[in-house]
């Protein structure tokens, strides 16, 4: 059996490290990108907006409980358009789809090519919009496309 000498070790160990050192940094950055690209919640928005306000204006807990529920209101109302701005864009391409395959007198094999683009955009949407640990599918926390809309 062949002996480790002192340098062999350290080898070893110095592998060990770089690996995990890359390992993390891949990771890291991963994770980083997917925070940047995804677009803040109303939720973060109105709690960012809470804090802001309540340490420019010095707030008292008595101001900071009326406005709670002032920000849970702009919170919901905010979710609504979001949701309402994904319907109308999923009709406009819906709409457009359908405008395209009349006006150009598509056959039905061509048809069914454009319903497959559709499908592989509805796809993507859903896995971009996904967010981490949650099963593919229509994103139920108000964020992304709503259900029933790809």
């Amino acid at each position: 059996m062949n002996h480790l000498t002192k340098n062999k070790i350290l080898v070893y160990l110095a592998t060990i490290f770089l690996v995990g050192g890359i390992t993390g940094g891949v990771l890291g950055w991963t994770g980083a990108q997917q925070r940047i690209m995804a677009p803040p919640s109303s939720r973060k928005i109105c709690d960012h907006l809470r804090h802001s306000l309540e340490s420019e204006l010095d707030l008292t807990p008595a101001q900071l409980k009326q406005l709670d529920p002032l920000l849970e209101k702009r919170a919901r109302e905010m979710e609504a358009i979001h949701s309402r701005t994904i319907q109308q864009f999923e009709e406009l391409i819906r709409a457009s789809n359908e405008e395209i395959a009349t006006t150009l007198g598509l056959n039905p094999a061509q048809r069914a090519k454009l319903e497959e683009m559709e499908k592989k955009r509805q796809d993507f949407l859903r896995k971009r919009f996904r967010p981490p640990g949650n099963p593919p599918g229509p994103r139920k926390d108000g964020h992304g496309p709503p259900e029933g809309v790809l």
